[in-house]
Parts: C-alpha cells; sequence; structure tokens
C-alpha cells in the first residue's frame, strides 16, 4: 500500500476548517479529519468522538464501528477511482428520528497520478430538508384544499369561518369574502343546527374525535342544499380546540331522489291498501307493512292488527298448513321471483275456498330492506263452473253420440220399410226427435213433466186436446234418456193413429195414461172408436221403435192390435227413467 502522511500545516488547516472534511489513504485510515466532521458524526452515531489529533492513523471502521454498509460500499467505490455524490441522504435512528445528509466522496491523487486515497465533504442538511418538504407540503395541502371536489373549511372553536374552498363556496352559494363574515349558525337550517352542537360539545368534553351528518345549509339565494358533514378538530398541546375541519359533500340530488322514492313508495302503499283485489305487502324480515281492506273484507277480518307478521297471516288462513305456507314464504324471499303463482286452499272463517295467489320481489326499497308484495283472488266459484263446463261438454258428447246413433237407427229403419216414401217419413220422424231436444233443451236436458212431452208430440193435433185427446197422470219427472225414447214413441204412435187409427176418423178418441205405484212406471196409449184394427203384415220402424224402447229404459212394451183399437202399454221402474 501507498504510505502518505499529509504535511503539518494542512493537517492542522483541516481540523480547523468550519466544514466536514475527512481524509483517508488507501487502507482507509485517517490522514486528516475536521473538528466539526468529528462533532457531526459523534451526534449521528450517539457517541462522543476524540479530537482530531487522536482519530489520525486510525482506521475508520474502528472509529466507526457501526457504519452503515451502504457507505462502506460507497468507500471502496471511491478507491476504486469513482466520484460519488448524495444530496439528501436519509439515515433513520433507532427512536424513530432521521437525519439527511449531503455529502460527496472522491479519490485524490498523489504527484505520479495513483491513488492515495479519498476525500469526503459532509454537510448536516436536516433543518433544510425539513423546512423545504414542509413548503412541500403546504403547497400540496393548498393545493388540495382549493382543487377538492367537496366543500373544505376550518371553523373556529368559537364557530367563525376561517378558511373554505371553493367547492364549498359553490355548494353554499357564497362568495369568499362573505362567507368568511358568517357565523356557522347564520348558513344552517334551524331543524338540523342542535344536532350538530349536540356533536360539537361531544368532540368538546373527549367523547368523540369526529362525527358525520346528513345536515341542511341555507344557500344565500334561499335555496336549502342537503350536505353529507364530516367534522374533526385539530387541538392545542394542552388539549384544548384550536379549530374545527368540515369537509361538506353536495348531496341535495340524492336527497331529492330518495323524497321522491319514499312518496313513491308511500303511493304504491296506499295503492295496495285501496287495491280493489287482495294483497298484502311484506318485508325479508317476514313483517306485513300493508294489507289492503279488499283482503280484510274477503277474509272477514276486522282489523289489520292481526296481520303483523307473515306466520299471523299463515295461521289465519292454512291452519295445520301454517309451517308449510311460512316456509313457502321464506323460499320466497330467497329467491325472489319476479312472478310466482300458487292456487291453494284457505281457510276463510268455517268455509274452504280456492285462491289464487301471485306474489313478486320488488327488490330492495329506501330503508334498505326489500318488499314482497300478493295478489289473490278467490276462484272457487270459478273452478266450480269451469268443472261444471268440463261436465257440460262431457255430457254433450255423450248426448250427441246418442242423438247420431238414433238418427242413425231412424234412418235405417226407415229405409228399411219403405224406400218410396222414405224422405217424407224420415223427415217427419227427425222432426219429432228436434222437437223432444228442444224440450230437453228448455229444460237443461232434465226433469222433463210427462205432460209437456205428450203434449209437445202430439202438437200436430193441439186442436184435439181436451177434446178427442185425452192425458191422465200425476206429476211425473222423466230424465233425458227417458224422456228422448218415449217421446219419439208417441210421435210413431200419433203419426200412425193419424193416418190409420182412431185419429184418421171424425169420432175417434185417444187416451194417453200414466202412473206410479210404488217403484214402478206405467204408461199407455189406448185408441177407440177408429177403424178396426187388425195386426199389420209386416213390421215397419214404428211398431219395431217402440217396441224396442224397452231396451233402453229396461222395462217391458206390450203392444196389442184390438180390434176396437191400438193398444200400447210400457212398464219398467221408476229408477231407471224418473227424477226426484
Amino acid at each position: 500500500m501507498l504510505q502518505v502522511k499529509l504535511p503539518e500545516q494542512l493537517g492542522l488547516l483541516i481540523e480547523q476548517v468550519p466544514a466536514c472534511i475527512a481524509i483517508f489513504d488507501t487502507d482507509l485510515r485517517f490522514l486528516a479529519a475536521s473538528g466539526r466532521y468529528l462533532s457531526e458524526c459523534g451526534s449521528l452515531f450517539s457517541r462522543r468522538l476524540p479530537p482530531p489529533s487522536e482519530v489520525v492513523g486510525r482506521s475508520v471502521f474502528e472509529v466507526f464501528p457501526d457504519l452503515p454498509s451502504r457507505w462502506r460500499g460507497a468507500l471502496a467505490r471511491a478507491l476504486a477511482g469513482e466520484e460519488l455524490v448524495e444530496q439528501e441522504d436519509l439515515l433513520p435512528h433507532e427512536d424513530g428520528s432521521a437525519t439527511f445528509l449531503r455529502w460527496s466522496l472522491k479519490p485524490w491523487r498523489t504527484a505520479n497520478g495513483q491513488i492515495g486515497g479519498t476525500l469526503l465533504f459532509s454537510e448536516l442538511i436536516t433543518e433544510q430538508v425539513t423546512a423545504k418538504r414542509s413548503l412541500e407540503s403546504e403547497a400540496r395541502f393548498r393545493a388540495t384544499f382549493e382543487n377538492a371536489a367537496v366543500g373544505i373549511a376550518h371553523v373556529s372553536s368559537d364557530f367563525r369561518w376561517l378558511r373554505a374552498n371553493k367547492a364549498l363556496c359553490r355548494i353554499l352559494g357564497w362568495p369568499i369574502d362573505e362567507l368568511l363574515t358568517k357565523s356557522l349558525r347564520d348558513i344552517s337550517h334551524p331543524d338540523d343546527l342542535e344536532v350538530d352542537l349536540a356533536y360539537v360539545e361531544q368532540i368538546r368534553a373527549g367523547k368523540i374525535d369526529s362525527y358525520d351528518m346528513d345536515k341542511r345549509y341555507l344557500r344565500k339565494d334561499g335555496a336549502i342544499v342537503w350536505g353529507r358533514l364530516t367534522v374533526g378538530c385539530v387541538r392545542r398541546s394542552d388539549g384544548s380546540i384550536d379549530y374545527f375541519v368540515a369537509v361538506v359533500e353536495d348531496i341535495t340530488a340524492r336527497k331529492r331522489a330518495e323524497e321522491e322514492l319514499v312518496k313513491s313508495e308511500e303511493r304504491f302503499r296506499s295503492s295496495i291498501l285501496r287495491s280493489p283485489v287482495p294483497a298484502i305487502l311484506y318485508d325479508d324480515r317476514q313483517q306485513i307493512l300493508a294489507t289492503s281492506e279488499s283482503w280484510l273484507k274477503e277474509a272477514g277480518v276486522v282489523s289489520a292488527a292481526e296481520f303483523q307478521r307473515v306466520e299471523n297471516w299463515t295461521k289465519y288462513f292454512f291452519g295445520e298448513r301454517s309451517d308449510e305456507m311460512l316456509e313457502l314464504s321464506r323460499e320466497t324471499i330467497a329467491t325472489e321471483p319476479d312472478g310466482r303463482t300458487d292456487e291453494l286452499v284457505v281457510n276463510v272463517g268455517s268455509e274452504k275456498r280456492i285462491w289464487n295467489f301471485v306474489t313478486s320481489g320488488l327488490g330492495a326499497q329506501s330503508d334498505g330492506r326489500r318488499h314482497f308484495v300478493v295478489m289473490a283472488e278467490d276462484v272457487t266459484d270459478r273452478r266450480a263452473y269451469e268443472e261444471r263446463i268440463q261436465l257440460l261438454m262431457r255430457e254433450a258428447y255423450h248426448r250427441t253420440n246418442n242423438i247420431l246413433s238414433l238418427v242413425q237407427a231412424i234412418a235405417r229403419q226407415t229405409a228399411a220399410s219403405d224406400m218410396q216414401d222414405f224422405i217424407g217419413r224420415f223427415t217427419e220422424r227427425i222432426q219429432a226427435l228436434a222437437a223432444n231436444q228442444d224440450l230437453l233443451v228448455r229444460h237443461e236436458w232434465r226433469r222433463i213433466d210427462v205432460k209437456d212431452l205428450v203434449r209437445n208430440q202430439l202438437g200436430h193435433f193441439a186442436d184435439l186436446i181436451g177434446t178427442r185427446i185425452n192425458f191422465a197422470g200425476p206429476k211425473l219427472l222423466l230424465n233425458a234418456t227417458a224422456a228422448q225414447a218415449i217421446g219419439l214413441a208417441l210421435h210413431e204412435l200419433a203419426t200412425n193413429s193419424g193416418k190409420y187409427g182412431a185419429l184418421s176418423t171424425d169420432i175417434g178418441r185417444v187416451d194417453v195414461s200414466w202412473n206410479l205405484d210404488n217403484d214402478t212406471y206405467t204408461m199407455g196409449w189406448i185408441e177407440r172408436n177408429g177403424p178396426s184394427v187388425q195386426p199389420p203384415e209386416r213390421r215397419g220402424f214404428g211398431s219395431t221403435f217402440i217396441e224396442s224402447i224397452v231396451k233402453n229404459l229396461h222395462g217391458e212394451v206390450r203392444l196389442d192390435y184390438a180390434p176396437s183399437g191400438l193398444e200400447w202399454r210400457l212398464t219398467y221402474r221408476a229408477a231407471d227413467a224418473l227424477e226426484g
């Protein structure tokens, strides 16, 4: 290693210079050090260092055993020929404080150009850095304060405005010079001032450090503006309040929207109460919020107080199935359906009714709770009507098949008996069938009075009824099947009598009678004073039909061609053909 020794005069000069200077040889031993350097380094490392004369010749690592590793590296780089400069080097301390240094480190060379060691210049600049950063922080604070999107103000402990930014002046509608002349009370809505001051007193008492609230302010133009106010404070060393820091966000638009939403909810709730359709409104806590008057009327309930919660509703309407229905409502709350339809049997007083329910989720409301609406309709009568329609359709299908079968039999029998007169006779029989059907329709296919049936089928002899045609029998009601068959039989008997029997002369008579004896029904047709009667040589449709009626009625038919006049008698069980 190159052995170097500084001149004595130079060493003394460096010791006394009022700057931080140190010179090292290639072994990093001190060749010289200023008193100020050793003094400031001692404060850096919290120790008292010896005077410069005692430091010379000793290694820097011996004098500063806790030298940071980055500085050790910097010394090695300088010995290698590099020049290093650090404008703001931070040295943190164990107590949390920090020291800032400015230093430069470069090699020095001998007369022959070799590196003889390193030369260090340093300066403590903590105060300068702190002052500069304080100024920068103040500038950033001012820029933030003035350009913030929300209103910011400093307010004195006696509620005078100390400073306010542009945003706050815009929100409150007061120019800054006028605002600073006002008190907090001057621009606060009287209804909110008491709450605000109560919070301030809690801060004064040390119970809270800050608070926030929605508050109304009075603008210069007289309008009311809503603000979200957040307040903190800056205290003096003795704990007293120096000033308050207030942040105000304009929430007027939000408040108006909330007010409109509340009004809308109230209108909706009112519509529920007055709904002509039974309806209830409940929330996700299963609390019923509104019950329509129509619901109470349908349910026979005097007061909505009986329906405070969904479980009260399910117990009233579903009895033993209450838990099942309560679980259904919880499922609705969990799934929030757009429209769920359920048809259920409910208890209305002592009666079981069928109600159709439609449940819809309405989403979260202004208070954060989710609402659900249930609309109901009593469909008991409608379901009964639909079932009756279905029954009638099945009955009509059955009766149509029967009529078609009957028409087919009439056509077949008419054609087999007399093809030459087929159209006329077939038409007459279809008309008789139609007359029967007309009578049945007027009586809704049930309970046809025997007397009405006889009069209906003898309508073309109406002028003879009561003189040459007599009826006799009690009031009995035939079912549709018996009325159809007996009506056609009467038509055949009347047609035959008009052509060949008693009604073909001016003096002939016909007696029609019926009776009920215990469980047996009898009906007779007896002709008198007509042409002499003889049994026909061949059997036509009429005789065949009026005898075959027994097949439909499970009874007996007797047809007697007595010389004095035709006699026809029908006997069957009352249960097979009568109603009532």
